[in-house]
């Protein structure tokens, strides 16, 4: 991976589950409602003034969303963007790569 450039996407692990547990809150009022599930299940990491996380989420039913989450160097995680699709999941299938839809 190079500085800036994304990851190859992996297959989520505990530590990934974490980072999504730890902005479930924040996905559920950008949802509007609370999903079935809220799964990692797969990653791609960019390298910035910390590092993104861009996760594909399974939210059940099939649907999958896309989180851009945001770990600074000094531990604190922030969720930075969703992309839902107005909450209609996106493809199993579709790129992660960096989204700009933030939150504020």
């Amino acid at each position: 991976m190079r500085c800036g450039g994304p990851s190859d996407e992996k297959p989520a692990d505990g530590d990934v589950q974490a980072l999504v547990d730890t902005v479930k809150d924040a996905v559920i009022t950008k949802l509007g409602s609370q999903p079935p599930e809220i799964r990692a299940t797969h990653f791609v990491t960019q390298v910035v003034a910390g590092k993104n996380y861009f996760v594909r989420v399974h939210i059940g039913e099939g649907k999958h969303i896309h989180l851009r989450i945001y770990k600074h160097f000094s531990g604190t995680v922030n969720l930075h963007g969703v992309k839902h699709h107005e909450a209609g999941g996106v493809a199993e299938t579709e790129q992660l790569e960096y989204f700009d839809q933030n939150i504020d």
